[in-house]
């Protein structure tokens, strides 16, 4: 259990969207959900307009990508060393393979700094992303159209690849990044 918890205006909540004609994760910053409902008694609903473009950002994804979540930070197992792009399929880590730790920042203050007037290259480290993210035919409802997400975020890839061989989780804590492999004779960490 970390020593340090974020407050709900400082994190970020990330759903998988696992259906049968589209997988993706919706990374949703929570300050839009503490601002508007968690001090009201009943129920508010907020529509989509309001949300979801400003606050989320949408990403291919594959359950066999390993997620996790500290504050406004996520760290990402994909088995490229650049950012998916929208509308990419992602296939299943390989057994015997390589994957590459992703760290994503959602952190509004970092995003708008005097940098945050560019528009970065997402397959750079460390770089900010603000270009829109859009996926086609989305896996909601063919009604819908395309669904766009502009919430901004810096990107950094560790350029090492990790083999995927036993990796069974990942997790991010305020400071540490800790990699856990499970085999045959036991447990391995790595810790970062």
């Amino acid at each position: 259990m970390p020593d340090y918890v974020t407050s709900t205006e400082s994190q970020i909540m990330v759903l998988e969207v696992l259906s049968h004609s589209w997988q993706v994760i919706l990374v949703v910053d929570m300050a839009i959900f503490s601002a508007k409902a968690t001090h009201l008694e009943i129920p508010v609903e907020i529509p989509w307009s309001e949300w979801g473009p400003k606050y989320a950002r949408c990403f291919p994804h594959h359950p066999s990508h390993r997620i996790s979540v500290f504050g406004t930070k996520m760290a990402y197992a994909l088995p490229q060393d650049r950012t998916p792009e929208p509308g990419q399929r992602l296939e299943e880590l390989p057994v015997d393979g390589y994957f590459y730790v992703h760290i994503w920042d959602f952190n509004r203050t970092i995003t708008r700094s005097e940098r945050s007037h560019n528009i970065y290259d997402g397959n750079s480290q460390g770089r900010l992303i603000r270009r829109p993210g859009r996926l086609a035919q989305t896996c909601f409802n063919k009604d819908d159209g395309d669904i766009i997400t502009n919430n901004p975020y810096t990107t950094a890839v560790c350029p090492t690849g990790f083999s995927t061989r036993y990796f069974d989780r990942l997790f991010l804590e305020q400071d540490r990044l800790t990699l856990i492999w499970v085999g045959v004779l036991g447990m391995d960490t790595g810790m970062f």
